[in-house]
This record gives structure tokens, C-alpha cells and sequence, in this order.
């Protein structure tokens, strides 16, 4: 998680997509529950909404 916590510090304004990329891929290892979940879901649509 601290890993997750950095990238997401990281982050000046807008995350790009290289920075959303790698919070999903620490999500990923996670345990999936809820928060974990939604969280993984609002990164992919806020990922569909970048330009390529």
C-alpha cells in the first residue's frame, strides 16, 4: 500500500496515464475487497477519459 500511497503523492494536478497505469498495476497485488474495488474502477474510467 505505501507504494500506492507514493504514486498517488506523486501526482502534481491530473495523474497521466503512465501514473494511473502503475497505481493499477499496485492494485492489482492487492487483496480485493470493496474500497480496493472501486477504486480500480473509477482509476479505468478516469483512465477511458484520457487522451491517447
Amino acid at each position: 500500500m505505501s507504494r500506492l500511497v507514493s504514486l498517488a503523492a506523486s501526482v502534481d494536478d491530473r495523474p497521466t496515464r503512465e501514473q494511473v497505469d502503475a497505481m493499477l498495476t499496485e492494485l492489482q497485488q492487492m487483496p480485493r475487497d470493496r474500497s480496493v474495488t472501486d477504486l480500480i474502477d473509477d482509476l479505468l474510467d478516469y483512465r477511458s477519459m484520457l487522451p491517447i
